[in-house]
């Protein structure tokens, strides 16, 4: 018996890194060209650097990380082919999961999505990027919950684990600002039990944050 119980304290310990690691990603704190050290995140974490090399590879499976260099990770610059692939995902599942979160909206949950749009608002307007990204996270998930699916929020998750790095390049252009217009059309749509013009919400959302982070890919390439 104890030796089954083993591998399963490790497995654990792995699962613990691995959602550290997701967190990280999801909340916005790695930019795409920023990198960290296998040795600085088991540090951090106050682990060995075996879990932290074995959920770098779980998340580099996935796309989410890649080496850079020597012993450094970090977020992938995505192509225009990549970004295109999640954008035409992202429209179908993301919208799913609205019209399923509408179905299954309270005053509770629409009174907590008003008060994420303040903290967004807020954070725009004081040009906080990683506070933006952090909390339109927060915001977006709420609703990925509300649906009652955890299949359903385990594949969007891996899709955000792809695409929320990419969000600090709307920044430059001002996009939080139109981002947030459309948030605005999604609670009230949420609100008012209308699951047609959540998901056109939604929708605009996810189009004009592809469309930005496209263009300024395309340049850099051109650039480069």
């Amino acid at each position: 018996m104890l030796e089954r119980m083993t591998p399963l304290k490790r497995e654990t310990l792995q699962t613990r890194v691995h959602r550290q690691l997701c967190d990280l990603i999801l909340q916005g704190d790695l930019v795409p060209g920023e990198t960290v050290t296998v040795a600085s995140i088991a540090a951090a974490l106050d682990v060995s650097p075996m879990p932290v090399r074995e959920a770098i590879s779980r998340l580099m499976a996935l796309g989410a990380l890649r080496v850079v260099s020597g012993r450094s990770i970090g977020v992938p610059r995505l192509g225009v082919a990549d970004l295109t692939d999640l954008w035409r995902v992202r429209l179908e599942v993301e919208a799913t999961a609205v019209r399923w979160a509408v179905a299954a909206r309270d005053y509770k949950f629409v009174a907590q999505l008003e008060k994420m749009l303040v903290a967004m608002e807020d954070a725009e307007a004081a040009g906080m990027a990683r506070e933006f990204i952090h909390t339109n996270y927060i915001f977006h998930f709420a609703i990925y919950r509300q649906a009652g699916s955890p299949l359903l929020h385990e594949v969007i998750s891996n899709l955000w684990l792809r695409i929320n790095p990419q969000f600090h390049l709307l920044q430059r252009s001002g996009h939080y600002k139109v981002s947030n217009r459309q948030h605005r059309i999604l609670v009230e749509a949420i609100g008012s039990g209308d699951p047609e013009a959540a998901v056109k919400a939604l929708r605009t959302d996810i189009d004009g944050a592809y469309n930005v982070i496209k263009a300024t890919v395309v340049e850099t390439d051109v650039v480069t």
